[in-house]
């Protein structure tokens, strides 16, 4: 057994029966001796994959990595994920907050210490500028929008697709390919990613290999066996036929929609809760009249109920309300905007109204519901029980 395949396979013994298999009865059942099971948990450990122990030596995978990549310094990651937070916030963070953020999880403690010392080498290298107390990314360092005929698109990616193959790590090439990609457009091979409405994603470095991967796999209509694990539970390992990725802004989530190969039903898989993804040789064929973008045509974000609903809302000229709102809706081909004399109708049909009244709550007294009726007692309900967490009643008085 190769090495590879081999820590494919704990991987997989470990994702399907949490708290079960130790490294000696790993060993055992590779047939492999208790060195080697070593060596392969660390390799692993480098490559992304988390895994927890408890007092008797059990294994339970926490987190998913990127299997058969040479392995990346925890140093340059942690300075990757430092500019993807600093990305998201543009208005910067403190040393404390980046802390938070890096300490949210049960994840390896990051130091105060260490996390500055990345942070001051990132500003030696005018990646990053210090501003009163907080860090932003450094923006004259940042890759500007280009506009660039086909004809140049297609020659900048044939030269990063032979980067890639001289490249130690190509799949950081591919990463950058993706971020290219979102900067100046597709060449005119088809994609089959979807960006639903608002800003496009961070690429975290975690998910970046089963998204292009998966996206590949549906390209090339080839068929997956993932493990796939809702929270606690063990995972479970399913056949799918992919279809495509979407990434919804507001929950900060990429979605594998893919079709189920027993019930040949669509469904939606977060991507963050794959933990290992095995590309199969057979090939499926299309599902007649599926396209990403009829299939999303209404939805507000990922989860569809299939009644769209006709909304009303007016937007008004509250902060930054109306930029915003022209932003957040521009790629959504169903919306229409009317601007008015200090405010902004909005008119659309939308499947998934729990959704739609998130994105509005964080408009507050921006946004007024006109339509549905259901919508309205929606954001009532939930604007009153903020009253209420806040010290205040429902007649309004302290």
């Amino acid at each position: 057994m190769d090495k590879l395949k081999r820590q494919k396979d704990i991987i997989r013994y470990i994702a399907l029966e949490p708290w079960l298999f130790t490294s000696s009865s790993l060993a055992k059942k590779l047939g492999v001796n208790l060195i080697t099971i070593h060596r392969d948990l660390e390799d692993l450990r480098d490559n992304g994959y988390i895994f927890k122990q408890n007092h008797a030596g059990a294994l339970y995978l926490e987190t998913g990595g990127w299997n058969g990549v040479p392995p990346v310094n925890k140093a340059t990651l942690r300075q990757m994920e430092i500019l993807r937070l600093l990305t998201a916030n543009p208005k910067g963070l403190t040393l404390a907050e980046l802390y938070q953020r890096f300490n949210r999880q049960d994840e390896e403690e990051v130091s105060s210490k260490t996390l500055e010392r990345a942070v001051k080498d990132l500003e030696k290298r005018n990646l990053v500028k210090h501003e009163n107390e907080a860090y932003m990314v450094y923006s004259e360092s940042m890759l500007l929008p280009l506009q660039l005929s086909e004809k140049e698109k297609i020659l900048l990616f044939e030269a990063l697709q032979l980067e890639r193959a001289l490249a130690p790590i190509p799949e950081e090439m591919k990463s950058l390919e993706a971020k290219l990609k979102l900067r100046i457009g597709e060449t005119t091979k088809a994609r089959e990613t979807l960006f639903v409405h608002g800003r496009t994603p961070s690429q975290d470095i975690h998910r970046s290999k089963y998204c292009m991967e998966l996206e590949d796999a549906a390209r090339c209509r080839n068929s997956v066996t993932i493990l796939y694990r809702k929270e606690e539970e063990p995972a479970r390992e399913i056949m799918l036929n992919p279809l495509g990725i979407v990434y919804y802004w507001v929950l900060d989530n990429w979605y594998l929609v893919a079709q189920d190969e027993k019930s040949q039903r669509i469904k939606t898989y977060q991507i963050n809760r794959i933990l290992d993804v095995e590309r199969l040789e057979d090939t499926f064929s299309p599902v007649e009249g599926f396209s990403l973008q009829k299939w999303f045509q209404y939805a507000w974000g990922v989860y569809r109920d299939h009644h769209p609903r006709f909304v009303k809302i007016r937007f008004y000229d509250y902060y930054s309300t109306l930029n915003r709102v022209g932003m957040e809706v521009a790629q959504r081909q169903t919306c229409q905007l009317i601007e008015e004399e200090g405010s902004l109708l909005m008119i659309d049909q939308v499947e998934g109204l729990d959704e739609l009244a998130v994105w509005l709550r964080g408009f507050g007294a921006g946004a007024e519901v006109l339509e549905p009726l259901e919508l309205r007692d929606k954001l009532k309900d939930q604007f009153t029980q903020l009253l209420y967490l806040y010290g205040g009643n429902s007649d309004g008085h302290d």
